[in-house]
């Protein structure tokens, strides 16, 4: 009834749509009676045009049987963002095609969960009016599928596109394949993009990039390969997009010649002036390479350096160490007006716990108040353990206690801080709360964290009792060789080595060079020369090129005033051809901390 009132009272008040010339850009609704309504695209914004429009198409007494001109102006309604008088339009629609369908079922998938689910029960209806779904159909529910990783739903549409010839088809194909990488489903991704007949470069875009998200350096490269070697694109078969989404996938040392490889690529391909390629380039250099000179040199070739470009060099620097260098470019971004996000906010902050420079981490946290990003959880994660390593507990507590929601890496935080600064028992207290106020079961690099805090706080008892509940399942975490690690320092700083000795060997983990080198720093601690000498022993012949073997067991011998064995270590040292490391001292210009 609404629905009809508002036709009537456009009627009533003759509403009129303006004549446009033939060059104008227009929409154009047509009868059989070769009338014609038109107006301009930013007519879509006023909500009034749709009504006008529509009653002007019943006025003009337009052939039932013609799809069109009631397409058209169920389009205006959904780019309207009328989707109520949009669905009733539809429901009364003397004639409605797959084109009627898709209109409104995109305009369903671009709202929430609700209309969502209209969108699929419309799918449903639309199969009970033995209307046929062509691609657009498919591409758009597989894409609500995407946005939702819902797999039941989503192998229930693959079933259907198979049944109605249609998975091979590009735009269906890509869009099985970019939603089930996004279920988390690779391999099945990988199926579908293989079904497709013709592939075209979105086609290989999205298949390269899915593996890329799920880390699947070999996946990706092959099928990289493979498209330079079969896809006939303008140039060398790839874009910007396709590069980016490979390069990715290199974040380690070992992978550092592949992204060099990569980078030549890109240079013959002419798509090293793409800024989103350079910042993925200035990223693996940064993660691959020791040092930054890399990716200095290729952000240098930035024409316009956008905030991601930035981002990616003040977390390369802080990561690599050089917290003076990222601070450095930090100001050299805010010094061309370019302002911070989360991701900008969370990589600095590192830079300056990494100096222990309270001044700067306040200042930047006071332009984290300014912001928009003040409630951002990663951006608080990263201000509390810079208070941590700036020995400000009280402002950690501070900037923990504003959070409304606190995730795994907000409480690994804290109890890393607390453990770190001798409040042991307020860290446990932490796991407690984790566990019982916000209901969130500890991963292994929360129990990690438990683990090492008891070890420097003395808590033995607990830390076992930690370390047990891992060991016989009462927590769903897999033991690695930190936790080990974890546990026979915890037993060394108590003075209980001949129980950490043991436990090496009772745990299985008596060929690893971690659990040896972790006992001798507790021997040296207690200066107990004859577990440290087996100690050192293992430690030699599993790393024969380390030199922290020597350097510890030499610093037992002087403690006790050994000094012929202290001797004969040193000497040892020298014939081997190792070297000890040379330390550094922090020398504090403020706001500045120098080497």
């Amino acid at each position: 009834m609404a629905f009809s009132y508002r036709l009537r009272h456009c009627e009533r008040r003759r509403f009129q749509i303006p004549n446009l010339k033939s060059n104008m850009t227009t929409v154009s609704i047509t009868s059989h009676e070769t009338r014609s309504i038109g107006f301009p695209l930013k007519a879509f914004e006023d909500p009034r045009f749709g009504p006008a429009v529509h009653a002007r198409l019943v006025k003009s007494r337009p052939d039932w049987r013609d799809h069109s001109p009631w397409n058209k102006l169920l389009q205006l309604y959904c780019r309207c963002e009328s989707i109520q008088v949009s669905r009733k339009l539809f429901d009364v629609m003397p004639v409605r095609d797959s084109a009627s369908f898709n209109t409104l079922i995109s305009a369903y998938t671009r709202g929430g969960h609700r209309r969502v689910m209209e969108a699929f029960k419309l799918y449903s209806l639309m199969r009970e009016d033995d209307v046929p779904p062509d691609k657009i159909t498919f591409s758009l529910l597989l894409g609500a599928c995407a946005r939702r990783s819902d797999l039941r739903l989503s192998k229930q549409l693959h079933c259907q596109a198979v049944k109605s010839g249609l998975a091979s088809d590009k735009f269906v194909g890509s869009s099985l394949s970019d939603t089930y990488s996004k279920c988390l489903i690779l391999e099945d991704s990988i199926r579908a993009f293989d079904e497709i007949d013709g592939a075209d470069l979105v086609s290989w875009n999205v298949v390269i990039d899915g593996c890329a998200r799920h880390g699947s350096k070999d996946h990706a490269v092959r099928l990289f390969t493979l498209m330079r070697r079969h896809c006939q694109c303008p140039g060398l078969g790839f874009d910007a997009f396709t590069l980016t989404s490979v390069v990715k996938t290199c974040y380690n040392p070992c992978e550092l010649v592949l992204g060099m490889s990569l980078h030549g690529c890109a240079i013959k391909a002419g798509l090293t002036a793409e800024t989103p390629v350079a910042n993925s380039l200035v990223t693996m250099y940064s993660k691959c390479e020791k040092g930054m000179e890399s990716a200095k040199r290729v952000f240098e070739t930035i024409l316009t350096p956008d905030i991601i470009s930035w981002t990616a060099m003040i977390s390369g620097f802080a990561k690599n160490g050089l917290g003076e260098e990222a601070v450095g470019v930090y100001q050299e971004m805010l010094g061309t007006g370019a302002r911070e996000n989360d991701f900008c906010f969370a990589g600095v902050l590192p830079a300056y716990a990494g100096m222990a420079s309270l001044e700067g981490g306040r200042q930047v946290h006071a332009r984290i108040c300014k912001s928009k990003f003040g409630l951002d959880m990663s951006v608080n994660n990263a201000l509390i353990d810079m208070y941590f390593k700036c020995g400000n507990i009280g402002d950690a507590r501070s900037a923990f206690g504003t959070l409304k929601l606190r995730n795994f890496v907000t409480y690994t935080v804290m109890i890393m801080g607390l453990g770190q600064h001798g409040l042991g028992k307020d860290a446990l207290e932490m796991l407690k709360e984790m566990e019982d106020h916000d209901g969130l079961e500890p991963d292994g690099v929360t129990l990690l964290a438990a683990l090492s805090t008891c070890s420097h706080n003395g808590l033995v008892e607990d830390g076992l009792c930690i370390f047990n509940s891992m060991v016989d399942g009462r927590r769903k975490v897999k033991l690695k060789r930190e936790h080990y690690a974890c546990a026979v320092d915890m037993l060394g700083r108590a003075g209980k080595l001949s129980e950490a000795e043991n436990f090496i060997k009772e745990s299985g983990i008596e060929s690893e060079a971690f659990a040896w080198g972790t006992l001798l720093s507790a021997c040296m601690i207690h200066g107990d020369s004859e577990v440290g000498e087996r100690a050192a022993e293992r430690l030699k012949e599993l790393q024969p090129k380390g030199d922290g073997a020597y350097v510890q067991l030499s610093n037992i011998y002087a403690e006790k005033e050994m000094w012929a064995e202290k001797g004969d270590v040193r000497q040892g040292l020298d014939v081997s051809g190792l070297h000890k490391e040379t330390g550094q001292s922090w020398v504090s210009r403020s706001p500045i901390i120098s080497t």
